[in-house]
């Protein structure tokens, strides 16, 4: 009963010691929007904690994707001394043709080393490429740890570094969980939840842990994405006057605004475009759980997809919306022009493992997705540029849990 639960809400919600050396060398070289080379050939570091932000740098920048890892010569070259044990004395330049900024911190802790090394990727990202970086961002997801003699699962919310590192837990219910969605300054996030015995609309504060309860009607409230135009704007589904409908809440004064009116469909997992103006979301008002755009202002809808026998769980995102599509084989996540429609699909990932929930990171290139392989559901990060890099996963699944519903932060 779960696994039909869990797929109808998948539907309807979308539903991880040494001498100091005075000038340590990290080289950093550009060479076009493409790829950019990166040597860390010279990189020396001193003490556990130094070595932590040196490691720390490395991966970051590695991850990125704008780099190269060589050891050749290279036009951006960072210099200075990482060191320390416990705190860790930062004294770093970073100079390419032209332009340099200096990078000087006083770190009390490996841990607060490690913060500052990712705010140094992106800061280098920053000012080499002109793009966003990932270093500081963060993942929120759904750990399925077993099934309560009711049949229900016991799952709980997730946080962790973009890295795997800090994971820590941020619900403690051990009830049924669909559609993480973060608020856009990161501090709070919104799901779906039978905590209580029913599916509702909570926020829960990512620093106090503190959780609410923002969406209670009859019937379904789920969905809830919070607009990145306007924090009051919340898109939802509720299905308190009849079958599910999409509606837009005004959180202080409650007030709901009805987008869609389908009555013999039901409609799932909306998606903000990057201006708020629109809202990509499934439904099943063809047959089969298909894509439209609506337009917020004038509730104008339009059919996306065309093909496939599922098209659901959409995020939409500065280069266009991905979303997980069935077409004769498991899920796999496509990536849709909404301007061009059908014709401009690009699959990211390949037709043998199942790949669900994909969600764009800040910088509008990667995506964070849940991949099953045989019985067991990861969290990997797929590179959806051309010619991108490999999938990788950020962090250990971990014996005993599975890895559901992520989503990036803003």
């Amino acid at each position: 009963m779960m696994k039909g639960m869990r797929r109808f809400l998948g539907l309807i919600a979308s539903l991880a010691a040494g001498t100091l050396l005075a000038t340590p060398v990290i080289d950093v070289t550009v060479e076009g929007v493409a790829r950019q080379s990166l040597t860390l050939g010279g990189v020396t570091a001193t003490g556990g904690a130094g070595r932590t932000f040196a490691a720390t740098l490395r991966n970051d920048l590695a991850r990125s994707g704008w780099y190269r890892v060589t050891d050749g010569s290279a036009q951006v070259r960072v210099t200075g001394s990482v060191a320390g044990e416990g705190p860790v004395a930062e004294n770093l330049a970073v100079a390419w043709p032209g332009k340099r900024f200096a990078w000087a911190r006083q770190a009390g802790s490996a841990e607060q080393g490690r913060r500052h090394a990712h705010e140094l990727a992106d800061a280098i990202v920053r000012e080499t490429t002109g793009e966003r970086g990932i270093a500081q961002s963060r993942f929120v997801m759904v750990a399925k740890t077993g099934t309560r003699r009711d049949g229900q699962a016991i799952e709980d919310l997730y946080l962790c570094d973009y890295d795997g590192h800090n994971l820590t837990r941020l619900t403690n219910d051990g009830a049924p969980i669909v559609g993480p969605r973060w608020s856009q300054d990161g501090r709070s996030v919104y799901f779906t939840s039978y905590r209580d015995g029913y599916p509702a609309v909570y926020v829960a504060d990512t620093a106090t842990k503190a959780v609410r309860k923002l969406a209670a009607f009859r019937g379904l409230s789920t969905g809830a994405t919070p607009s990145p135009a306007d924090p009051t704007k919340v898109a939802l589904i509720l299905s308190h006057q009849g079958n599910p409908e999409l509606y837009v809440m005004d959180v202080p004064s409650k007030r709901l605004t009805r987008l869609t009116e389908t009555k013999l469909a039901a409609e799932a997992s909306p998606a903000w475009s990057p201006d708020g103006k629109r809202i990509c979301y499934v439904s099943d008002r063809s047959g089969s759980p298909q894509l439209y755009v609506v337009d917020v202002a004038t509730k104008a809808t339009r059919r996306l997809t065309l093909k496939g026998g599922e098209n659901v769980q959409p995020d939409w995102g500065p280069n266009g919306i991905v979303f997980a599509t069935k077409r004769g084989c498991p899920y796999r996540i496509a990536l849709i022009d909404p301007d061009k429609g059908e014709a401009s699909i690009r699959f990211l990932t390949p037709v043998n493992d199942q790949y669900e929930s994909p969600s764009w990171a800040p910088d509008g290139r990667h995506v964070v997705t849940s991949r099953t392989q045989g019985r067991q559901a990861s969290i990997w990060v797929l590179d959806a540029a051309e010619r991108g890099d490999a999938p990788y996963k950020p962090f250990s699944s971990g014996a005993g849990a599975q890895w559901l519903n992520p989503a990036w932060s803003k």
